[in-house]
């Protein structure tokens, strides 16, 4: 029924409409216009369909100011156009309004195109521009020029004409100081100009008769007339004066009669000084000195006084002047010459022949008498000298000597230290010389009775008699001692009775040949062999060692295990660990024929291929992880070994690769390639990989034969799994992680001593079994058999690189490797992981603890109590989503939901804590007397809408920027790897900053207020609990947070601790310092218990820091 009412009603709606519709179409639109007075005057009318409307013509403006109007009331009214700005005439023009319009006109002096008097409406454009008055003629005077100015113009006189009286007259140029024409000049003045010339004996480079105005600078200079040839007469020079010249004699001449004559100065005798002639010439004179002498200042002619001739000093000018060995005597304007002692001349000295006088040398050695007996006489030049032969010594000790009185003395050359004749020989002194003999046992190869002179050097050597044969008995070698010899036995004898016994080395203690060795005996010798397991050591005979063979066989392998010696029991050996031992003994058959047969050739293929047989059954088999641990380090070290033996034992093709289903190995035997500077080897096996330097192959000390071998086994990682991984540092955490084994395992072989702590890592380059995630973290683990029989352990190797198809670990031991994937990192410790879980437990008891005591005890309700209750149910929130939701990670929708919830939740608690920071601030700021503050004003509505709207703004916008930031793989979380985090940090830091500021700020504003108030108020108590409050106040307010930013470095560990236990109990905090340290609480608590309601006579103040003072209602 309801539904058929709706369709009438929407029915007569329809019908309606339509009605009103076709009666407006019928009516007929009346013109308004076609009446004169619809509109006032001067405006327009305009017909509309059914309307109409008036607009003002042009140059005249509504009174109401509308442009369309209609109605009566409404005039138009003139628009005075001259009054605007600019005026609608332009510059230089004069308006004048008119009745809707404006008439123009120009200034005097200026004219319009369109002419003046222009009104609106007319053609063309009203400009006034400037009328040139100049281009007329006879405007301006005579001798007067004319200047148009905007609107009129002005007369000024030309140049050499001055105004007076409205009249350009003539200046008198010439009649001013300085005259224009300049010095040494005469100036003419002429009508507006003037005229120069320049006086008698001056010119101008323009010329005489300049007028002004003529081109140039007229400027009067001297005329040299000196430079004009003939204007003096002979022996005259012309000096040029301003204006004129005169002419003057030259030097040496004399004027007579206008004429200059010669002037004889040597008529004067003493025109010249001593031993100088004088020479006259026409207008001068000159002296020249005598032979011999020379003018003190070096001329050769003189002229004037001061210059004397001085006597030439030949013989030192000229030291060569009289020739060699001579004396040279200067005299007076001349010198002589003389011969050097022990020199003569045979021509005597005149100055006229100087080339005949030569001085030679007197031989003083011609006479024989000149030197003593056994001396050397030796002619030098003007002079001699004696030497004494060779033995002889001269009397007065002078090498050198001369004239009579010095002998020369035998000298005795055996006396000296040391001996001419060397050690072992006799000497004997000769007159001058000495003889030499060896002493027995030595010879010279010079003979015996050498004397000083004779050919070759004498020095006595050792006879060697051991050379001779039969000289010492059997057994026993000859020593040659320095002139004798000795007999000694050889190695291996002993002296008895003067014969060399054999020595029985062999029954020594200890046994030469060391431990685990046989000693066999020899004559003179003996010989070494290693017992079985053992093998002789490279250091030679003379260090001869056994050492243990560089593998482990079976009983290497059986006291280290328990399984393996469960099964060497035999009967004892229960039927459920029967197919257990099967494997473990096919695994030590492989491994007692590698061990067993030391001196045949180790088939290295064989071998691989029965451990091959061994995986492929231990992979079907179902053990105990015990079993399987104790077996795999079986099967690992018996590979090991066997490939090791086969290395001790190479056969021509040892370096090989050899590959089965279950396992595939390449082995090398490094020979000389390790010359090569930076070699390195790369091994490869079932797509894995191994690279080793020659570094690290010296560094391992090997022996003997050098071989690296490289292994792969296929299927291993399926029953060698995760399950067997255990962190040492983290034993308990990793059960909190996902992981999974994702390569194959390999195994790195190499013969020497050194397995581990190499300088130079080993690179393992592994496989991925599946594509490696994002999320996901590779661990490179190795297997060691001292962790519960054999556990994965991630020591000794660290991941280089990781990429989707391979990882690269980097180890410095030789190991058995695999590749293990943790979904997430690491990092958490187990002890830290207790501590938060335990904390926040806590915590959120206590929070309902607070929650419900804020809520029930209406006593304390007041407006403190409503922001830390707002602050308990967020943080309880929090903290229980966080412990329930935050591993949800199954579900991506709802993880990221989760995330969600906590970011709004978490900046919730923050915001609610800026909140009581603030209020905080602002009762201790406002405090008057205790217990008033003024933001108890604040509505409370208010604070919510801060402390829950902003949070919900902060992550709708989070949500809008980049909503799959929300949710991470291993926890529901923000992004830690995009920088989304920050939507998070970015509030809390700001939060934390403000928040330490206002606290600080607080806390010296109450020290003050505190340390200022009245003795009525100074009755406080425990100031100790006061302290300890605002203290705590930090972790309340969430400063503690800042934490965080400090876990770098060595301290990150301590941070790590502090930042756990601290916010994990904020809650905990809070229930502590406003519920159970609150005096008020503490009281309902009581009579909740006593059940015994006492009312109470103080103020309902929860102030954090101020519930320890009494409160009154005083107030200033």
């Amino acid at each position: 029924m309801w539904s058929f009412n709706l369709l009438l009603f929407w029915g007569y709606c329809g019908i309606f409409i339509w009605v009103m519709f076709s009666l407006e179409s019928m009516a007929v639109d009346v013109n308004e216009c076609a009446d004169t007075t619809t509109c006032p005057a001067y405006a327009k009318c305009t017909d509309t369909p059914d309307s109409y409307y008036c607009t003002c013509k042009r140059g005249f403006l509504s009174s109401n100011g509308m442009e369309q109007f209609k109605g009566p009331g409404v005039t138009c009214i003139d628009i005075d156009e001259c009054s605007q700005s600019p005026p609608p005439c332009g510059p230089n023009s004069v308006c004048r309004n008119l009745l809707g319009r404006y008439k123009c006109s120009c200034w005097p002096g200026f004219s319009s195109p369109t002419g003046n008097d222009w009104i609106l409406g007319n053609p063309g454009r009203f400009i006034c521009t400037d009328i040139n008055e100049c281009l007329s003629s006879g405007v301006c005077q005579e001798h007067a020029e004319c200047i148009n100015t905007s609107g009129s113009y002005k007369c000024r006189c030309q140049v050499g004409f001055i105004a007076h009286n409205s009249i350009c007259k003539d200046i008198d140029e010439c009649s001013q100081s300085p005259p224009p024409c300049g010095p040494n000049s005469v100036c003419e003045n002429l009508l507006g100009r003037y005229k120069c010339n320049c006086l008698p004996g001056f010119s101008s480079p323009t010329g005489n008769n300049w007028i002004s105005g003529n081109p140039g600078r007229f400027v009067c200079t001297d005329i040299n007339e000196c430079l004009s040839s003939g204007v003096c007469q002979e022996h005259a020079e012309c000096i040029n004066t301003l204006g004129s010249y005169k002419c003057r004699c030259q030097v040496g001449f004399i004027s007579h009669n206008s004429i200059c004559k010669d002037v004889d100065e040597c008529a004067d005798p003493r025109t010249c000084p001593e031993h100088a002639t004088c020479h006259n010439s026409p207008g001068s004179y000159s002296c020249v000195c005598n032979v011999g002498f020379e003018s003190s200042g070096g001329k050769e002619r003189l002229l004037g006084s001061g210059e004397i001739c001085g006597d030439v000093d030949e013989c030192a000018r000229n030291s060569t002047i009289c020739g060699l060995n001579s004396v040279c005597t200067n005299i007076l304007g001349k010198y002589n010459c003389s011969c050097l002692p022990g020199y003569f001349s045979p021509a005597v000295w005149t100055p006229e022949k100087p080339e005949d006088f030569i001085c030679t040398d007197v031989n003083e050695c011609a006479d024989t008498t000149t030197c003593p007996a056994y001396a050397k006489c030796t002619d030098t030049l003007d002079s001699y000298y004696c030497t004494c032969k060779r033995g002889f010594l001269p009397s007065n000790g002078v090498k050198q000597f001369k004239g009579p009185g010095v002998t020369c003395i035998d000298i005795d050359e055996c006396s000296q230290s040391p001996p001419p004749c060397g050690p072992n020989s006799v000497c004997e002194n000769i007159l001058g010389r000495y003889k030499c003999s060896c002493l027995p046992g030595f010879s010279s190869p010079t003979g015996n009775d050498w004397i000083l002179g004779n050919p070759g050097r004498f020095i006595c050597t050792d006879i060697n008699e051991c050379l001779s044969s039969g000289v010492c008995q059997g057994h026993a070698e000859c020593i040659n001692t320095l002139g004798s010899y000795k007999c000694r036995c050889q190695v291996g004898f002993i002296a008895h009775n003067s014969i060399c016994e054999d020595i029985d080395e062999c029954s020594q203690d200890p046994s030469p040949c060391g431990p685990n060795s046989v000693c066999t005996n020899t004559l003179g010798s003996y010989s070494c062999s290693c017992l079985e397991g053992f093998r002789p050591n490279a250091g030679g005979s003379l260090n001869f060692t056994c050492k243990r063979i560089p593998f482990k066989c079976k009983e290497d392998v059986i006291p280290d295990n328990e399984w393996v010696q469960l099964c060497q029991v035999g009967a004892a050996v229960e039927r459920e660990h029967g197919s257990f031992c099967t494997l473990m003994n096919a695994t030590f058959n492989v491994l007692d024929d590698a061990c067993e047969n030391r001196n045949t050739v180790v088939s290295l293929k064989s071998t691989v291929e029965s451990f091959a047989s061994v995986l492929e059954q231990t992979s079907t088999s179902n053990f105990t992880k015990e079993e399987t641990s104790a077996l795999a380090t079986v099967v690992l070290e018996s590979v090991k070994s066997t490939t090791l033996a086969a290395f001790l034992k190479p056969s021509a093709n040892v370096s090989q690769t050899i590959q089965t289903e279950q396992l595939e190995i390449e082995s090398k035997i490094i020979k000389e390639e390790c010359n090569e500077e930076n070699m390195t080897f790369h091994f490869k096996a079932k797509g894995d990989e191994m690279k080793i330097g020659c570094s690290t192959i010296e560094e391992s000390k090997s022996t003997g034969t050098t071989g690296v071998a490289f292994v792969s086994f296929l299927g291993m990682e399926s029953f060698l799994d995760e399950s067997f991984f255990q962190d040492q540092q983290m034993p308990s955490a990793i059960s909190q992680r996902k992981v999974k084994m994702n390569s194959r395992v390999v195994q790195g072989i190499m013969t020497g001593e050194k397995k581990d702590g190499f300088s130079d890592p080993i690179i393992y380059t592994l496989e991925n079994i599946e594509p490696k995630q994002e999320f996901e973290r590779p661990i490179c683990v190795s297997w060691d058999t001292n962790v519960e029989g054999g556990r994965w352990t991630s020591s000794g190797c660290v991941v280089l690189e990781a990429s989707e198809t391979h990882t690269v670990c980097s180890c410095n031991q030789m190991v058995n490797l695999a590749i293990i994937m943790a979904y997430g990192e690491l990092t958490m410790d187990f002890s830290l992981y207790i501590i938060s879980h335990v904390g926040m437990i806590i915590s959120l008891v206590c929070l309902v603890l607070a929650i419900t005591t804020f809520i029930l005890c209406r006593s304390i309700q007041n407006h403190n109590t409503y922001l830390h209750l707002h602050l308990c149910v967020c943080l309880f929130l929090a903290k229980a989503l966080f412990l329930t939701g935050v591993d949800k990670i199954h579900n991506k929708m709802g993880c990221a939901i989760i995330a969600g919830f906590l970011h709004y939740l978490y900046l919730a608690c923050f915001f609610w804590m800026l909140i009581e920071a603030v209020m905080l601030f602002l009762m201790v700021r406002n405090l008057k007397v205790v217990n008033y503050f003024s933001s108890r004003h604040i509505k409370m509505w208010y604070l919510c809408v801060f402390g829950y709207g902003i949070p919900g703004l902060v992550v709708a916008v989070s949500v809008g920027v980049q909503p799959q930031g929300y949710g991470m793989h291993n926890r529901c979380w923000l992004n830690t790897e995009t920088g989304f985090i920050w939507s998070f940090l970015g509030p809390v830091c700001t939060i934390i900053v403000i928040n330490s500021i206002l606290l600080t700020w607080t806390l010296c504003i109450l020290r003050q207020k505190l340390s200022s108030v009245n003795t009525e108020v100074s009755k406080l108590k425990d100031n100790r609990l006061l302290t300890c409050k605002a203290f705590a106040q930090l972790f309340i307010l969430g400063c503690s947070w800042v934490l965080g930013i400090f876990q770098i470095g060595s301290m990150a560990r301590i941070m790590a601790y502090l930042f756990t236990i601290i916010n994990s109990l904020q809650g905990a905090f809070i229930f502590i310092i406003h519920c159970l340290l609150n005096r008020q609480v503490q009281e309902e608590y009581r009579r909740c218990l006593t059940r015994k309601i006492k009312p109470s006579s103080e103020s309902h103040t929860s102030g954090i820091l101020l519930s320890s003072v009494p409160s009154t209602s005083k107030t200033d």
